[in-house]
């Protein structure tokens, strides 16, 4: 099952976009362009989206540069009444006091924001448009990240990273030729989050048939779609082109849509985007390295697709569930596990969020039993459709970007931590959950730990 995805006149939308998944279905109400040139045709696509004529636009000083400058003139030019808020310093933050600069340069009068950036600049503006009550729009600079789509800000308070509500963008314009200009690993952080993509939808399918997940086979084609244009255009990509632009952008907005249709990140993240959280948490914590979000992403998919292909060669049907009951972790021990595998305070939150971290052993007999009844489908179903390993290293090395820990700086012992945390971040069934309900997690860590010290070696 799959939506329509009608492209005409540089804009995108998508067309039947139901099915019977049990999700309630809502149909994206967003604008979106994506062609060259559009730097000088905001107006247009701002007036179609009745937004309004007076507008503050947010940036920060490398995207006023590289884009709000120009549009703030032409849309000046063509009749509309706009402000400039340049956030300045290095690297923003997204932070509350951030949020209060770009309030306090809004009065009665603002109609709409206009985010001239990617990931933070969006996250702020979003953030600053729900508080104040006022629709906002995206003009994206880099195709890096799936959450141009998103409806909540990821937001950086008390050392933490936390989901903060707002709506979704009412209109989102993408220059092709601006995208191609972007920083390389700002892309390869983009097919990174796309890439992701590959594993979210192999832990979906055993959630659905091991823990009783809704699925949506309507939102799971949207994102296989999107995994297409991008993995056709990886040389494209490599390349800066703008063909590669406009498949990378296609495909991170295709796949973000469907957090809008069924109103769950389920379609776009799993244990892959947990690593990337935990690498961002300890960074926030600790100190030390984690690269970009869509990066880390994709680092975080290498070690699923590794367990994918451990859990393709295990035997389910003869898992010996006595042994497995007797050697399995105690309640108590587990939960130290997880408060202690965390930065003070994030643990026990996990442990609130997530009420599957320790199931009972009358569940833990029934996956086992309903893993091995849907094993062989996995096995040809789900695994069959995802890259080796090896594969997406190769891509993310093409792309300049690293695809191992140890080469984005990230020591063994803090990917032994990402690795065995990740697993219980979120309740979202998974890989990892599937090789740790068999008794065979610790071995399968234990082994990506140690080929992970023969690359440092090398």
């Amino acid at each position: 099952m799959r939506a329509d995805i009608v492209r005409k006149d540089g804009r995108i939308w998508l067309e039947n976009t139901e099915c019977d998944c049990g999700f309630n279905h809502a149909a994206p109400k967003m604008d979106i362009y994506i062609r060259r040139g559009l730097i000088n045709n905001c107006a247009y696509c701002i007036s179609r989206s009745g937004l309004g004529k007076k507008a503050l636009i947010v940036a920060d000083s490398n995207t006023h540069s590289v884009a709000a400058a120009n549009i703030f003139k032409s849309l000046q030019s063509d009749g509309f009444d706009c402000r400039l808020c340049v956030l300045k310093g290095e690297n923003i933050e997204p932070i509350p006091d951030m949020v209060k600069h770009i309030m306090s340069k809004l009065d009665g009068d603002i109609e709409f924001l206009l985010a001239v950036g990617s990931g933070v600049i969006t996250d702020l503006t979003r953030r600053s448009a729900f508080l104040a009550n006022i629709p906002f729009a995206v003009f994206g600079t880099a195709a890096s990240m799936d959450a141009y789509t998103s409806i909540t800000s990821s937001m950086l308070e008390g050392g933490m990273k936390i989901s903060r509500y707002g709506h979704a963008a009412r209109l989102l314009m993408f220059d092709t030729f601006i995208l191609a200009a972007a920083p390389p690993l700002m892309s390869a952080a983009g097919v990174g989050d796309v890439f992701a993509k590959y594993n979210v939808l192999a832990d979906w399918r055993l959630g659905r048939d091991v823990a009783g997940e809704r699925y949506c086979p309507l939102c799971a084609g949207l994102v296989e779609q999107a995994l297409e244009i991008c993995a056709k255009n990886v040389d494209e990509i490599a390349r800066s082109s703008e063909i590669g632009a406009q498949a990378l952008i296609e495909s991170l907005v295709l796949a973000g849509l469907t957090v809008l249709i069924v109103g769950d990140t389920r379609p776009v993240a799993s244990y892959e985007h947990n690593m990337a959280h935990y690498f961002e948490i300890s960074k926030l914590a600790y100190g030390g390295c984690a690269p970009p979000h869509g990066i880390s992403a994709g680092i975080g998919l290498v070690y699923a697709l590794m367990l994918h292909e451990m859990l393709y060669n295990a035997r389910p049907s003869k898992a010996d569930k006595a042994r497995i009951f007797a050697e399995r972790i105690k309640r108590g021990e587990k939960r130290k596990l997880i408060v202690d595998g965390y930065p003070k305070g994030i643990g026990k939150q996990v442990l609130r969020e997530n009420r599957y971290w320790y199931i009972s052993k009358k569940e833990l007999g029934r996956r086992i039993d309903a893993l091995a009844d849907c094993h062989e489908r996995y096995r040809n179903d789900s695994v069959s459709k995802l890259p080796k390993h090896i594969d997406v290293v190769c891509v993310l090395k093409k792309l300049g970007a690293p695809a191992y820990a140890a080469q984005a700086g990230i020591d063994v012992s803090r990917l032994k931590k990402a690795l065995i945390c990740s697993k219980d971040y979120r309740r979202r069934y998974s890989v990892a959950f599937a090789l740790d309900e068999l008794g065979l997690f610790d071995k399968c860590i234990e082994q990506i730990t140690k080929a992970e010290q023969l690359i440092r070696d090398v």
